[in-house]
């Protein structure tokens, strides 16, 4: 397995892979990576032929191509009894000028008189000109709704309402023009918009099909931030501001670089995965496939997970590729995120168990543990494993490595590198010689003084948050004198 993890890390897909995420995007800068604002400010921006990317009307006829494929899209544009304006839309041979120009967060009250509350992502009236059998030109005017939702549902009859303010404006258009409301749910995955009339299109069908076509003929001036657009959909979201966390869309290329880095390599980036989050839920997600993951030993794993921490957007990318299909199981894993930064005290009857120090997740189960035996002292290995049953508070290390949280510390028992030697008592590899230094803490200030501090014991040092939480509220229920305070 380490043969494999340097090659994975010195293969020039995977370097150039961690490049293109590593890259600043204006929008991670700005902590905005899936503000729903700043999202549809760039929808409005990309699809108005009067913005500054220098492409005209094509971005808009293009969206306007993807809208005709859609269900209710061909009614959209059959408005027009002269002109069959959706055979035009499909073949781009029409004109468009934009009647109103496009808005931001336009107010539904100004489109109806029903007194309809809320506010349109992105409006816009536009009107579609072509000539008729007879020479002349006919018109088609569309008003156009575009209601943006990266993580959230449309609210009650959202859709509904405002695609009755828009056919209530519509209508008071000139009574010979004919007109077309056009409602569009723009969503990170597929919807089903409350409104049949509203179409759903998804941020990977935008990219795919409105923004990709036309990126290499964007004026110079503007093509950095149209690509920083791009990257920013697929780089999954890290921060905590972020209610989305997810990939919302993937370009061509990164599609490529993800292809190229998963070829050989897949396994490595199942069994990190596997090693870092529950299990149950992996295995809800992976499938099958997560019975072969186990193979692997503990050092392997700790290299692993230091790899993924050290490329967590890249890790979190793959999966995302190779289970696109689970992304709202990914999106509340990965938000829930099981991996934080939190510190804590842990005391005896208010006394801290390590003055002044703020402690990881592990540090505070051992102090935990060292605040039990310090009402106890006389408390044998038997006893300790009894008050804290590794199978009920940490399922990383239970039934796969050890099937308890503590051992016997024997500093006489050691390898030719000074690490103490254990046996597995668990997973496939029970039975085998495993070194205490990769699982359990061995310095003295660490050791837990066991039968009146006769024998010393190690404890495990693994803790996700998920078996931590665990371990506290056990804790919390059982042990009165210790108290656990997170910073």
């Amino acid at each position: 397995m380490k043969n494999k993890i340097l090659n994975l890390i010195n293969s020039i897909e995977f370097q150039e892979l961690n490049s293109y995420y590593n890259e600043k995007t204006i929008f991670g800068a700005l902590n905005v990576e899936r503000n729903e604002n700043r999202h549809s400010a760039f929808v409005a921006w990309w699809l108005n032929p009067k913005s500054e990317h220098g492409l005209g009307d094509a971005t808009l006829k293009l969206f306007l191509r993807l809208v005709a494929t859609k269900e209710w899209g061909e009614s959209i544009f059959k408005q027009n009894d002269k002109v069959d304006f959706y055979s035009r839309v499909l073949a781009g041979d029409y004109n468009i000028t934009i009647r109103e120009d496009f808005e931001l967060e336009k107010s539904v009250g100004k489109l109806s008189s029903n007194n309809s509350k809320g506010r349109i992502d992105i409006w816009s009236a536009l009107e579609l000109t072509a000539e008729d059998e007879d020479g002349k030109d006919s018109s088609l005017a569309v008003g156009m709704v575009i209601e943006n939702k990266i993580y959230s549902n449309e609210g009650k009859n959202q859709t509904v309402r405002y695609f009755d303010a828009v056919n209530s404006y519509m209508k008071e258009l000139p009574s010979e023009m004919e007109y077309s409301g056009m409602g569009i749910l723009l969503t990170a995955t597929k919807q089903k918009p409350s409104c049949d009339q509203f179409i759903n299109i998804t941020y990977q069908e935008l990219l795919t099909y409105v923004i990709e076509p036309l990126m290499s003929s964007v004026d110079a001036d503007s093509s950095q931030f149209v690509e920083a657009f791009v990257r920013n959909l697929g780089r999954p979201a890290l921060t905590e501001n972020n209610k989305h966390y997810g990939v919302l869309a993937v370009s061509k290329k990164e599609k490529m670089l993800l292809e190229r880095v998963v070829t050989n390599n897949r396994d490595i980036f199942e069994s990190t995965f596997a090693s870092l989050y529950p299990s149950s839920d992996v295995k809800k997600i992976i499938g099958e496939r997560y019975e072969t993951l186990t193979s692997g030993n503990v050092d392997d794993d700790n290299i692993l997970r230091m790899l993924w921490d050290a490329n967590e957007i890249l890790f979190k990318a793959v999966i995302y590729h190779l289970y696109g299909e689970h992304s709202a199981k990914l999106d509340k894993l990965f938000k829930s995120s099981n991996r934080d930064n939190s510190k804590y005290l842990v005391s005896y009857n208010e006394k801290e168990i390590f003055p002044d120090k703020r402690l990881s997740k592990a540090m505070a189960a051992c102090a935990i543990f060292k605040a039990y035996l310090m009402e106890y002292p006389a408390t044998t290995l038997a006893e300790l494993r009894k008050a804290f049953p590794c199978e009920k508070l940490n399922a990383y290390y239970y039934d796969r490595y050890y099937n308890d949280l503590f051992y016997e510390s024997n500093p006489d028992n050691v390898d030719e590198t000074g690490y103490e030697i254990l046996t597995y008592t668990a997973g496939k590899h029970k039975g085998k010689e495993a070194k205490a230094k990769w699982d359990f803490y061995l310095d003295e200030e660490k050791l837990l003084p066991i039968e009146n501090g006769q024998k010393n014991a190690m404890c495990v040092k693994m803790w996700r948050k998920c078996d931590f939480d665990k371990l506290v509220e056990f804790v919390e229920e059982n042990y009165k004198f210790i108290g656990i305070e997170e910073c």
